[in-house]
């Protein structure tokens, strides 16, 4: 039964702005990163992305994954004869589906473009990273990341899908921009993926470099012992929204 509850979503969501959100907005982030910012393009891709721009695609896809349903009052899958709680594991599978494809997109395009402007345009970059430490975060982006998809799923359900993309990101950011500087980041799940990347790709919640001199920087911020916490506690946060998110959602086939 959830096989099919998660193709039901596959096939209600094809063609839709939630697949192309999820296409064409890591695309923009590593473009307007080329564009704007040019020798500094690769840091700026993944510090814009996991700042902000992941946060607020991952609330949009999320909040149109249920829109049509809350729109209407969930009354539309209430009358299937499904458990409501498997629907909801349907949906947040395929929230993660689109979750990975958006970030290994942007490890796509921000390789890509780093090929284009070393080997066309001659750029020298002042701050290169490995292909390997940006495969590296973009597998940890996605495992730090996956909370977001009931956590916005549960917040589309109680305040609509004009007020959750808000609420997420405003929340996301302030943990993102300070929670992550502190030993207690685990406790926040939007401050976990700002602090690992000071450990895999040495760049600040700033966008500085992870290194002397730089604002915010100290050495504890890079030290490797701060990965292991930090995914088991994404996980542990991931596993605990969806299960709140669930119970509550299936509440409604009961009232």
């Amino acid at each position: 039964m959830l096989r099919k509850c998660y193709r039901a979503e596959v096939l209600k969501n094809r063609h839709t702005a939630a697949g192309k959100l999820t296409v064409w907005m890591p695309l923009i982030t590593v473009f307007l990163a080329a564009i704007l910012t040019m020798d500094y393009m690769i840091i700026d891709s993944y510090n814009w992305w996991y700042g902000g721009i992941f946060p607020g695609c991952t609330a949009l896809v999320s909040c149109m994954l249920s829109g049509k349903e809350k729109s209407q009052k969930n009354r539309n899958i209430l009358s299937l004869p499904i458990d409501m709680k498997t629907i909801w594991d349907g949906k947040v599978l395929y929230g993660i589906r689109m979750l990975t494809v958006s970030v290994f997109l942007l490890f796509g395009a921000a390789c890509l473009a780093e090929m284009v402007g070393t080997y066309v345009f001659h750029m020298k970059y002042r701050f290169a990273i490995t292909p390997e430490s940006q495969l590296a975060a973009a597998a940890v982006l996605l495992v730090t990341g996956l909370w977001q998809v009931p956590f916005c799923l549960f917040l589309q359900q109680l305040f609509g899908s004009a007020a959750a993309p808000l609420i997420h990101v405003a929340g996301y950011a302030i943990a993102a921009f300070s929670a992550s500087l502190q030993p207690y980041f685990m406790l926040f799940p939007g401050a976990i993926p700002a602090r690992l990347m000071c450990c895999i790709l040495r760049i600040l919640p700033n966008g500085l470099l992870a290194r002397p001199g730089s604002v915010t920087y100290s050495p504890e911020l890079v030290k490797s012992g701060a990965i292991p916490v930090g995914i088991i506690s994404a996980l542990i946060w991931f596993l605990l929204l969806w299960g709140i998110g669930r119970w509550q959602f299936g509440r409604r086939a009961v009232e």
